[in-house]
């Protein structure tokens, strides 16, 4: 299908081929580009015995894959070992991540691709296994600078080095964006669904919330 696309968070590195997805721009760098980042700063910091670990899906392993490669070509750096998470984890599934980590424990730097569920998910196993202090995180931007991921679990998470693209407050936009209202955004079909959702109240008999303890303004 023809349609124009623009993402503001598709990272994925194959959407960077044209040929085919010539109809697809995005406003953030493809995952490539931070794994040469998370390289680097692996490089610098002296690690050359490093594991990855990745959420299982085309974000977590096409990134992996990418630090993976790029390792590969400059050399320096090795992969002790490459793990994935996978998408429906069974009971136990992350504490055998940790002791998977655990056999090489000169690799104690584990580069993570991973949604920021994994990641909590991670870290509290590290913590639950007496791991504090042991792992050396390089997280992705999924992780970036967020708290979720580390909230009660603050000392096993210190000293990670996470990545997040370059941002900038466009103040002209947040302005356009803030001055938007049922009477002037009628181009927008799903503005008022929108509006019902987030001020939690119902527009006339065709609203979408039904029982709704109040009517919109």
């Amino acid at each position: 299908m023809e349609i124009p696309q623009i993402s503001y968070a598709s990272t994925a590195p194959e959407l960077s081929d044209n040929t085919r997805y010539d109809f697809f721009s995005r406003v953030v760098p493809p995952d490539s580009y931070q794994a040469q980042a998370m390289l680097d700063i692996v490089t610098a910091m002296g690690w050359n015995y490093v594991s990855t670990l990745a959420s299982e899906g085309n974000y977590g392993e096409s990134g992996v894959e990418a630090f993976v490669q790029i390792s590969r070509e400059t050399g320096g750096v090795c992969i002790a070992q490459s793990l994935k998470i996978p998408r429906e984890p069974r009971p136990g599934e992350f504490d055998k991540i940790i002791l998977r980590l655990l056999e090489t424990p000169n690799a104690r730097a584990v580069v993570m691709f991973a949604n920021e569920d994994d990641i909590r998910r991670v870290l509290d196993a590290a913590k639950r296994n007496n791991q504090t202090g042991h792992f050396l995180w390089v997280g992705s931007d999924s992780w970036g600078s967020k708290i979720s991921p580390v909230v009660q679990q603050e000392s096993v998470a210190e000293g990670a080095i996470t990545i997040l693209p370059k941002r900038a407050s466009i103040e002209a936009f947040d302005r356009y964006f803030k001055s938007r209202s049922l009477s002037n955004n009628r181009r927008n079909v799903w503005f008022a669904e929108f509006w019902e959702e987030n001020f939690g109240c119902k527009l006339g008999m065709h609203g979408k919330r039904p029982g709704s303890p109040k009517k919109c303004t």
